[in-house]
């Protein structure tokens, strides 16, 4: 990791009142080889893989940069916070030197930071808050309000702006930090139509899918039979998998024409509909995504492990990620489809 360099510096002074002379310790770091522990949220889920490649990507070209190794071991949480805790155990008895967690169980968070802070490992906590480091990921409060404003430009443009439902899918057991992606949903909405955040949040319904596709289909397919009389509907979700399910449920109960829904999120799924509208030159009312741009997430993650090992703190500003709306007008400058297509 770090090879500390400790000059003592002598200072000749004069012995007065039987008081002896003073020594100044001083430290200086150097970078040497270090090792990043990558605890993964869920590799199961396909739109998640691209974080710890790009950690990677991003790690083996700064080591050639720097002339130096920085090795990644990665570690999968599974979505399962007793893993999480497992998991950061491991990485510690292997020799990490700074620990990347993305884990969406926000409730051992604190666990972990504790684990790390007893083992003097320095910890970057991805799109979760963990204790007191670093928070790279989302700019949650402008996600939010882009999803909130695509979605209130699509009611304007198509239904004089007359929203008669909202749906989230959510899975709100990713803690307070998440949640803000959501809620800000409705300020996105607020400033771009004649409703009130408060009308907003009385007429929505916000379910948790719990990141499965088909429990998502079902909640929603749920919520349309119990509204049969709403022709001007509302999705958000926290991802594409919610958005994946929801819109399932709404091609099955022919209720295209009363739906538009817009997720967090341009994975898989996302890209391959859009691609989709693009080539038949039909939309459907899935119409797009918030990006989080995962796939470059290391580009942030790995600066900020450099300068921790190094003892300095990242700019909180320099871990934000940018985010962009995204549907089938600009995918093809974001995602080309001759490199994204699956």
């Amino acid at each position: 990791m770090k090879k500390r360099t400790v000059t003592w510096i002598m200072a000749s002074l004069m012995v007065l009142a039987g008081m002896p002379a003073q020594i100044v310790l001083a430290e200086e770091s150097e970078l040497t080889d270090f090792t990043i522990g990558y605890a993964g949220l869920d590799e199961s889920q396909e739109h998640l893989v691209p974080v710890g490649e790009n950690i990677e990507k991003v790690a083996a070209e700064k080591s050639e940069e720097l002339g130096i190794d920085i090795k990644v071991v990665k570690v999968d949480n599974a979505g399962d916070g007793a893993k999480a805790v497992e998991n950061v155990d491991n990485l510690i008895l292997q020799g990490i030197d700074v620990l990347v967690e993305f884990n969406s169980d926000a409730a051992v968070n604190d666990t972990i930071w504790q684990k790390c802070q007893d083992a003097d490992i320095p910890v970057i906590a991805v799109d979760i808050p963990v204790g007191d480091a670093p928070y790279m990921g989302a700019n949650n409060e402008l996600a939010g309000q882009l999803c909130g404003e695509a979605l209130a430009n699509l009611a304007n443009e198509e239904w004089d702006g007359q929203i008669d439902a909202i749906l989230f899918e959510h899975t709100p057991e990713a803690g307070e930090t998440v949640q803000i992606r959501m809620d800000s949903i409705w300020d996105g909405l607020a400033e771009n139509t004649d409703y009130t955040r408060e009308e907003l949040e009385a007429m929505t319904t916000t379910v948790s899918m719990d990141d499965d596709a088909i429990l998502a289909q079902q909640l929603c397919a749920d919520f349309l039979t119990a509204n049969p009389d709403k022709n001007h509907i509302l999705i958000g979700s926290i991802n594409d998998i919610g958005a994946q399910g929801a819109f399932a449920a709404v091609q099955a109960a022919g209720r295209e024409d009363d739906v538009f829904i817009v997720n967090h999120g341009v994975s898989v799924s996302t890209r391959e509909n859009l691609y989709n509208q693009e080539n038949s030159g039909e939309t459907n009312c899935w119409r797009g995504g918030v990006s989080y741009f995962l796939e470059r997430y290391g580009e942030y993650i790995v600066p900020g492990c450099i300068e921790l090992v190094q003892g300095k703190t990242p700019d909180a500003e320099s871990l934000l990620m940018d985010h962009i709306y995204i549907d089938v007008n600009n995918i093809e400058e974001y995602y080309p489809q001759s490199e994204w297509a699956q």
